[in-house]
Order: C-alpha cells, then sequence, then structure tokens
C-alpha cells in the first residue's frame, strides 16, 4: 500500500475530498513544486486513489478526482488528523441520523453487506426508487455510478464507534458487518421508523442477493442521469 505520508500526498487527497480539479489548480492549492506535485498525482493514480479524464470543453485540462477507494482514504486520514488535534472530552460522542440509517439497513440485511460499492448502490436504491426522501444522503454521479460521500464518512463513524467492523483488502471495503453494539443501535432505530419504511428496505434484499456486476448494470440503465460513463 502506498505510503501516505510521503510529501504532499495527504495534502493532495484533503483537496480532491472538497472537489475534482485541474492539475494546476490542485498544484495552486497544495503550494507544491509542479515536479513534486505531478510525482504524487502518479503514485496516487498507481494506488487506485486518483483518476483522471479530459474535461470535455476548452481548454481540455486534465481533471482528477478521487476513486471510491481514495475517498474513503482521504476521509480517514481526515478524521485522524481531526483526533490529533481534538482534545478528549471523555464522553460517548452522540450517534446521528446517518449513522442509525447505515445500521439499520445492516441489520435489515442479515447484518453485513459485502463491499462500500454495493452499499452505496442499496442506499441510493433505498432513496430513490423505493422513495425514502428522509434518507439523509446526497448522491451525486460518479464513475462507478451514485456516489455519495457521506455514506463513506458515515462507515467510518460506525467504525470508529465500535457499531460496525469493517474489512478491508489495502484500501479497498470488503465488508461491513454490525458488532454486538451496532446490532442494539439498528434495533432501537428500526422500532422508531414506519411500517410503510420497513418493508421499502425489506424489498432490498432481492438486490443484496444480486451478483455485483448484475446490480450495478441494473443501477446503470435505469438511472444513466445518474451515472457517469468514460
Amino acid at each position: 500500500m502506498y505510503r501516505l505520508r510521503r510529501s504532499k500526498a495527504p495534502e493532495i487527497l484533503l483537496s480532491l475530498l472538497r472537489g475534482p480539479k485541474h492539475v494546476r489548480e490542485l498544484q495552486a492549492e497544495v503550494k507544491g513544486s509542479s515536479l513534486t506535485v505531478e510525482t504524487r498525482i502518479r503514485e496516487l493514480m498507481k494506488e487506485g486513489l486518483i483518476e483522471e479524464e479530459e474535461s470535455k470543453v476548452w481548454p481540455f485540462r486534465r481533471i482528477l478526482r478521487l476513486t471510491p477507494q481514495g475517498v474513503e482514504m482521504a476521509i480517514l486520514l481526515k478524521q485522524e488528523m481531526s483526533a490529533v488535534s481534538r482534545p478528549s472530552k471523555g464522553r460517548e460522542r452522540k450517534v446521528g441520523e446517518r449513522e442509525k440509517w447505515v445500521s439499520v439497513l445492516l441489520r435489515t440485511l442479515g447484518g453485513e453487506v459485502e463491499g462500500s460499492v454495493r452499499l452505496q448502490k442499496l442506499l441510493f436504491l433505498l432513496k430513490r426508487e423505493q422513495g425514502v426522501d428522509s434518507l439523509p444522503f446526497r448522491f451525486l454521479p460518479h464513475l462507478h455510478g451514485p456516489y455519495s460521500v457521506e455514506v463513506s464518512d458515515t462507515v467510518l463513524e460506525l467504525e470508529k464507534a465500535g457499531l460496525v467492523e469493517v474489512e478491508r483488502e489495502g484500501a479497498e471495503v470488503v465488508s461491513c458487518s454490525l458488532t454486538a453494539r451496532g446490532e442494539k443501535l439498528a434495533e432501537e432505530f428500526l422500532s422508531t421508523l414506519p411500517e410503510e419504511v420497513r418493508k421499502k428496505m425489506e424489498e432490498l434484499k432481492k438486490f443484496n442477493e444480486m451478483r455485483l456486476r448484475d446490480l450495478l448494470n441494473y443501477v446503470y440503465s435505469k438511472y444513466p442521469e445518474d451515472s457517469r460513463y468514460l
């Protein structure tokens, strides 16, 4: 795995976490030499954390953005930096609405979901196809279909709070599963949801049982406006 502590690598990831940028814009923000920034970009691309495309309008610049794995790594880095700079208050952090929704989805699907991409698509379908508008996640078109940085952030928060166990291979999330504490939280939140919403979450089981390729094809074909093809 690429060593993220090398000069300007953290700054590049955190800058792209705020949104895609062309190379010169990125260089100006991270305040590095062009040689150093270009070198780090190539290394981060090799690690699968950054992807690029050519803009469709003049002056046809290279546009850099984080991959889903890059987003997760940047969020983890951001949280680590925040933890170092923030003094401990000696009390447990309050669980937010996003954490409750992810935990209850995992509970409904048997306590575990394979991979962050699948989790993203299931939450998207819950909001878009099942019509659960109260779901507090905003999805944007991405190379891998509709994507929400808030979902990745929430999984990391749940892991940090000891409510979810995350299995990884490098930067890639292989599975997310509820811990015993997470199960308890999910049960409590589930009991507050209307019966209609619970049924809609149950209907996601058929999508969770699909092969990932079939699930992605379903989302791409039915919601092309929410997917981006390169």
